[in-house]
């Protein structure tokens, strides 16, 4: 009897660990489980803006920002430090239908190299949603990887794109966006920044289906050189 109830306490104790898996990045607690890389992404495209936004545009370096005369669009079009700030919804559109997105930030202010300021959730000011082409919200992602130096980790402005994150979704969509709040512990829904945030660019990244394939292709490449070498 003993046993029974001491099993079925260890098998408690291990769903509810499982259920509020959390990660921790510097003083940002995800309210997901994500991996976190240490290193850079690169991105295979970026997706275009179609609406939404406050119109106010600017670069950041992590530490500061200014303004600057750049349209919606093309502050929205690559990971280049130029933001475009919301609420409105951001909505941005992807000609291929996909399942995962990757989330460019615009730290503009209180960035630290570890992540532990005062201002640790600047990166993660935002939450992404599978949309239709009328905006409305279908489907919340969730964080599944972080990249801690981003897109860029050479330029002067290197420091605003950093814990770049990836959204995934059940579903795939072509279209996406982009509103307020946050997936952090302690933050949520209006979150750590009401109503308001700057995102860089959101762009797609290799499926992890896509990675096994062009392994899989290397792997034919290297055993195609070696038959022909003997």
């Amino acid at each position: 009897m003993f046993k029974q109830i001491l099993l079925t306490a260890v098998v408690l104790s291990v769903s509810i660990s499982t259920a509020f898996a959390t990660t921790t990045i510097g003083g940002a607690t995800l309210t997901d489980t994500a991996t976190v890389n240490s290193g850079t992404v690169t991105p295979t495209s970026y997706l275009s803006y179609v609406s939404g936004g406050n119109g106010n545009t600017g670069w950041a370096d992590g530490s500061t920002y200014g303004s600057d005369g750049f349209t919606a669009a093309a502050a929205m079009s690559s990971a280049d430090h130029h933001w475009l700030q919301y609420d409105p919804a951001i909505l941005v559109y992807s000609p291929a239908a996909l399942s995962s997105v990757l989330a460019i930030p615009a730290i503009d202010h209180g960035w630290t190299a570890d992540n532990t300021g005062s201002e640790f959730y600047e990166a993660f000011e935002f939450r992404i949603f599978g949309s239709d082409s009328t905006g409305a919200l279908l489907e919340e992602g969730r964080i599944t990887s972080v990249w801690a130096r981003g897109v860029d980790d050479t330029s002067a402005l290197k420091n605003a794109d950093d814990w770049s994150s990836q959204w995934s979704f059940t579903g795939s969509y072509n279209y996406f966006a982009v509103v307020s709040g946050d997936r952090l512990v302690g933050g949520g829904v209006p979150g750590f920044s009401p109503l308001e945030g700057e995102i860089d660019a959101i762009a797609a990244i290799p499926e992890p289906e896509t990675y096994a394939m062009l392994l899989a292709g290397l792997g034919l490449i290297g055993f195609a050189a070696r038959r022909r070498k003997q």
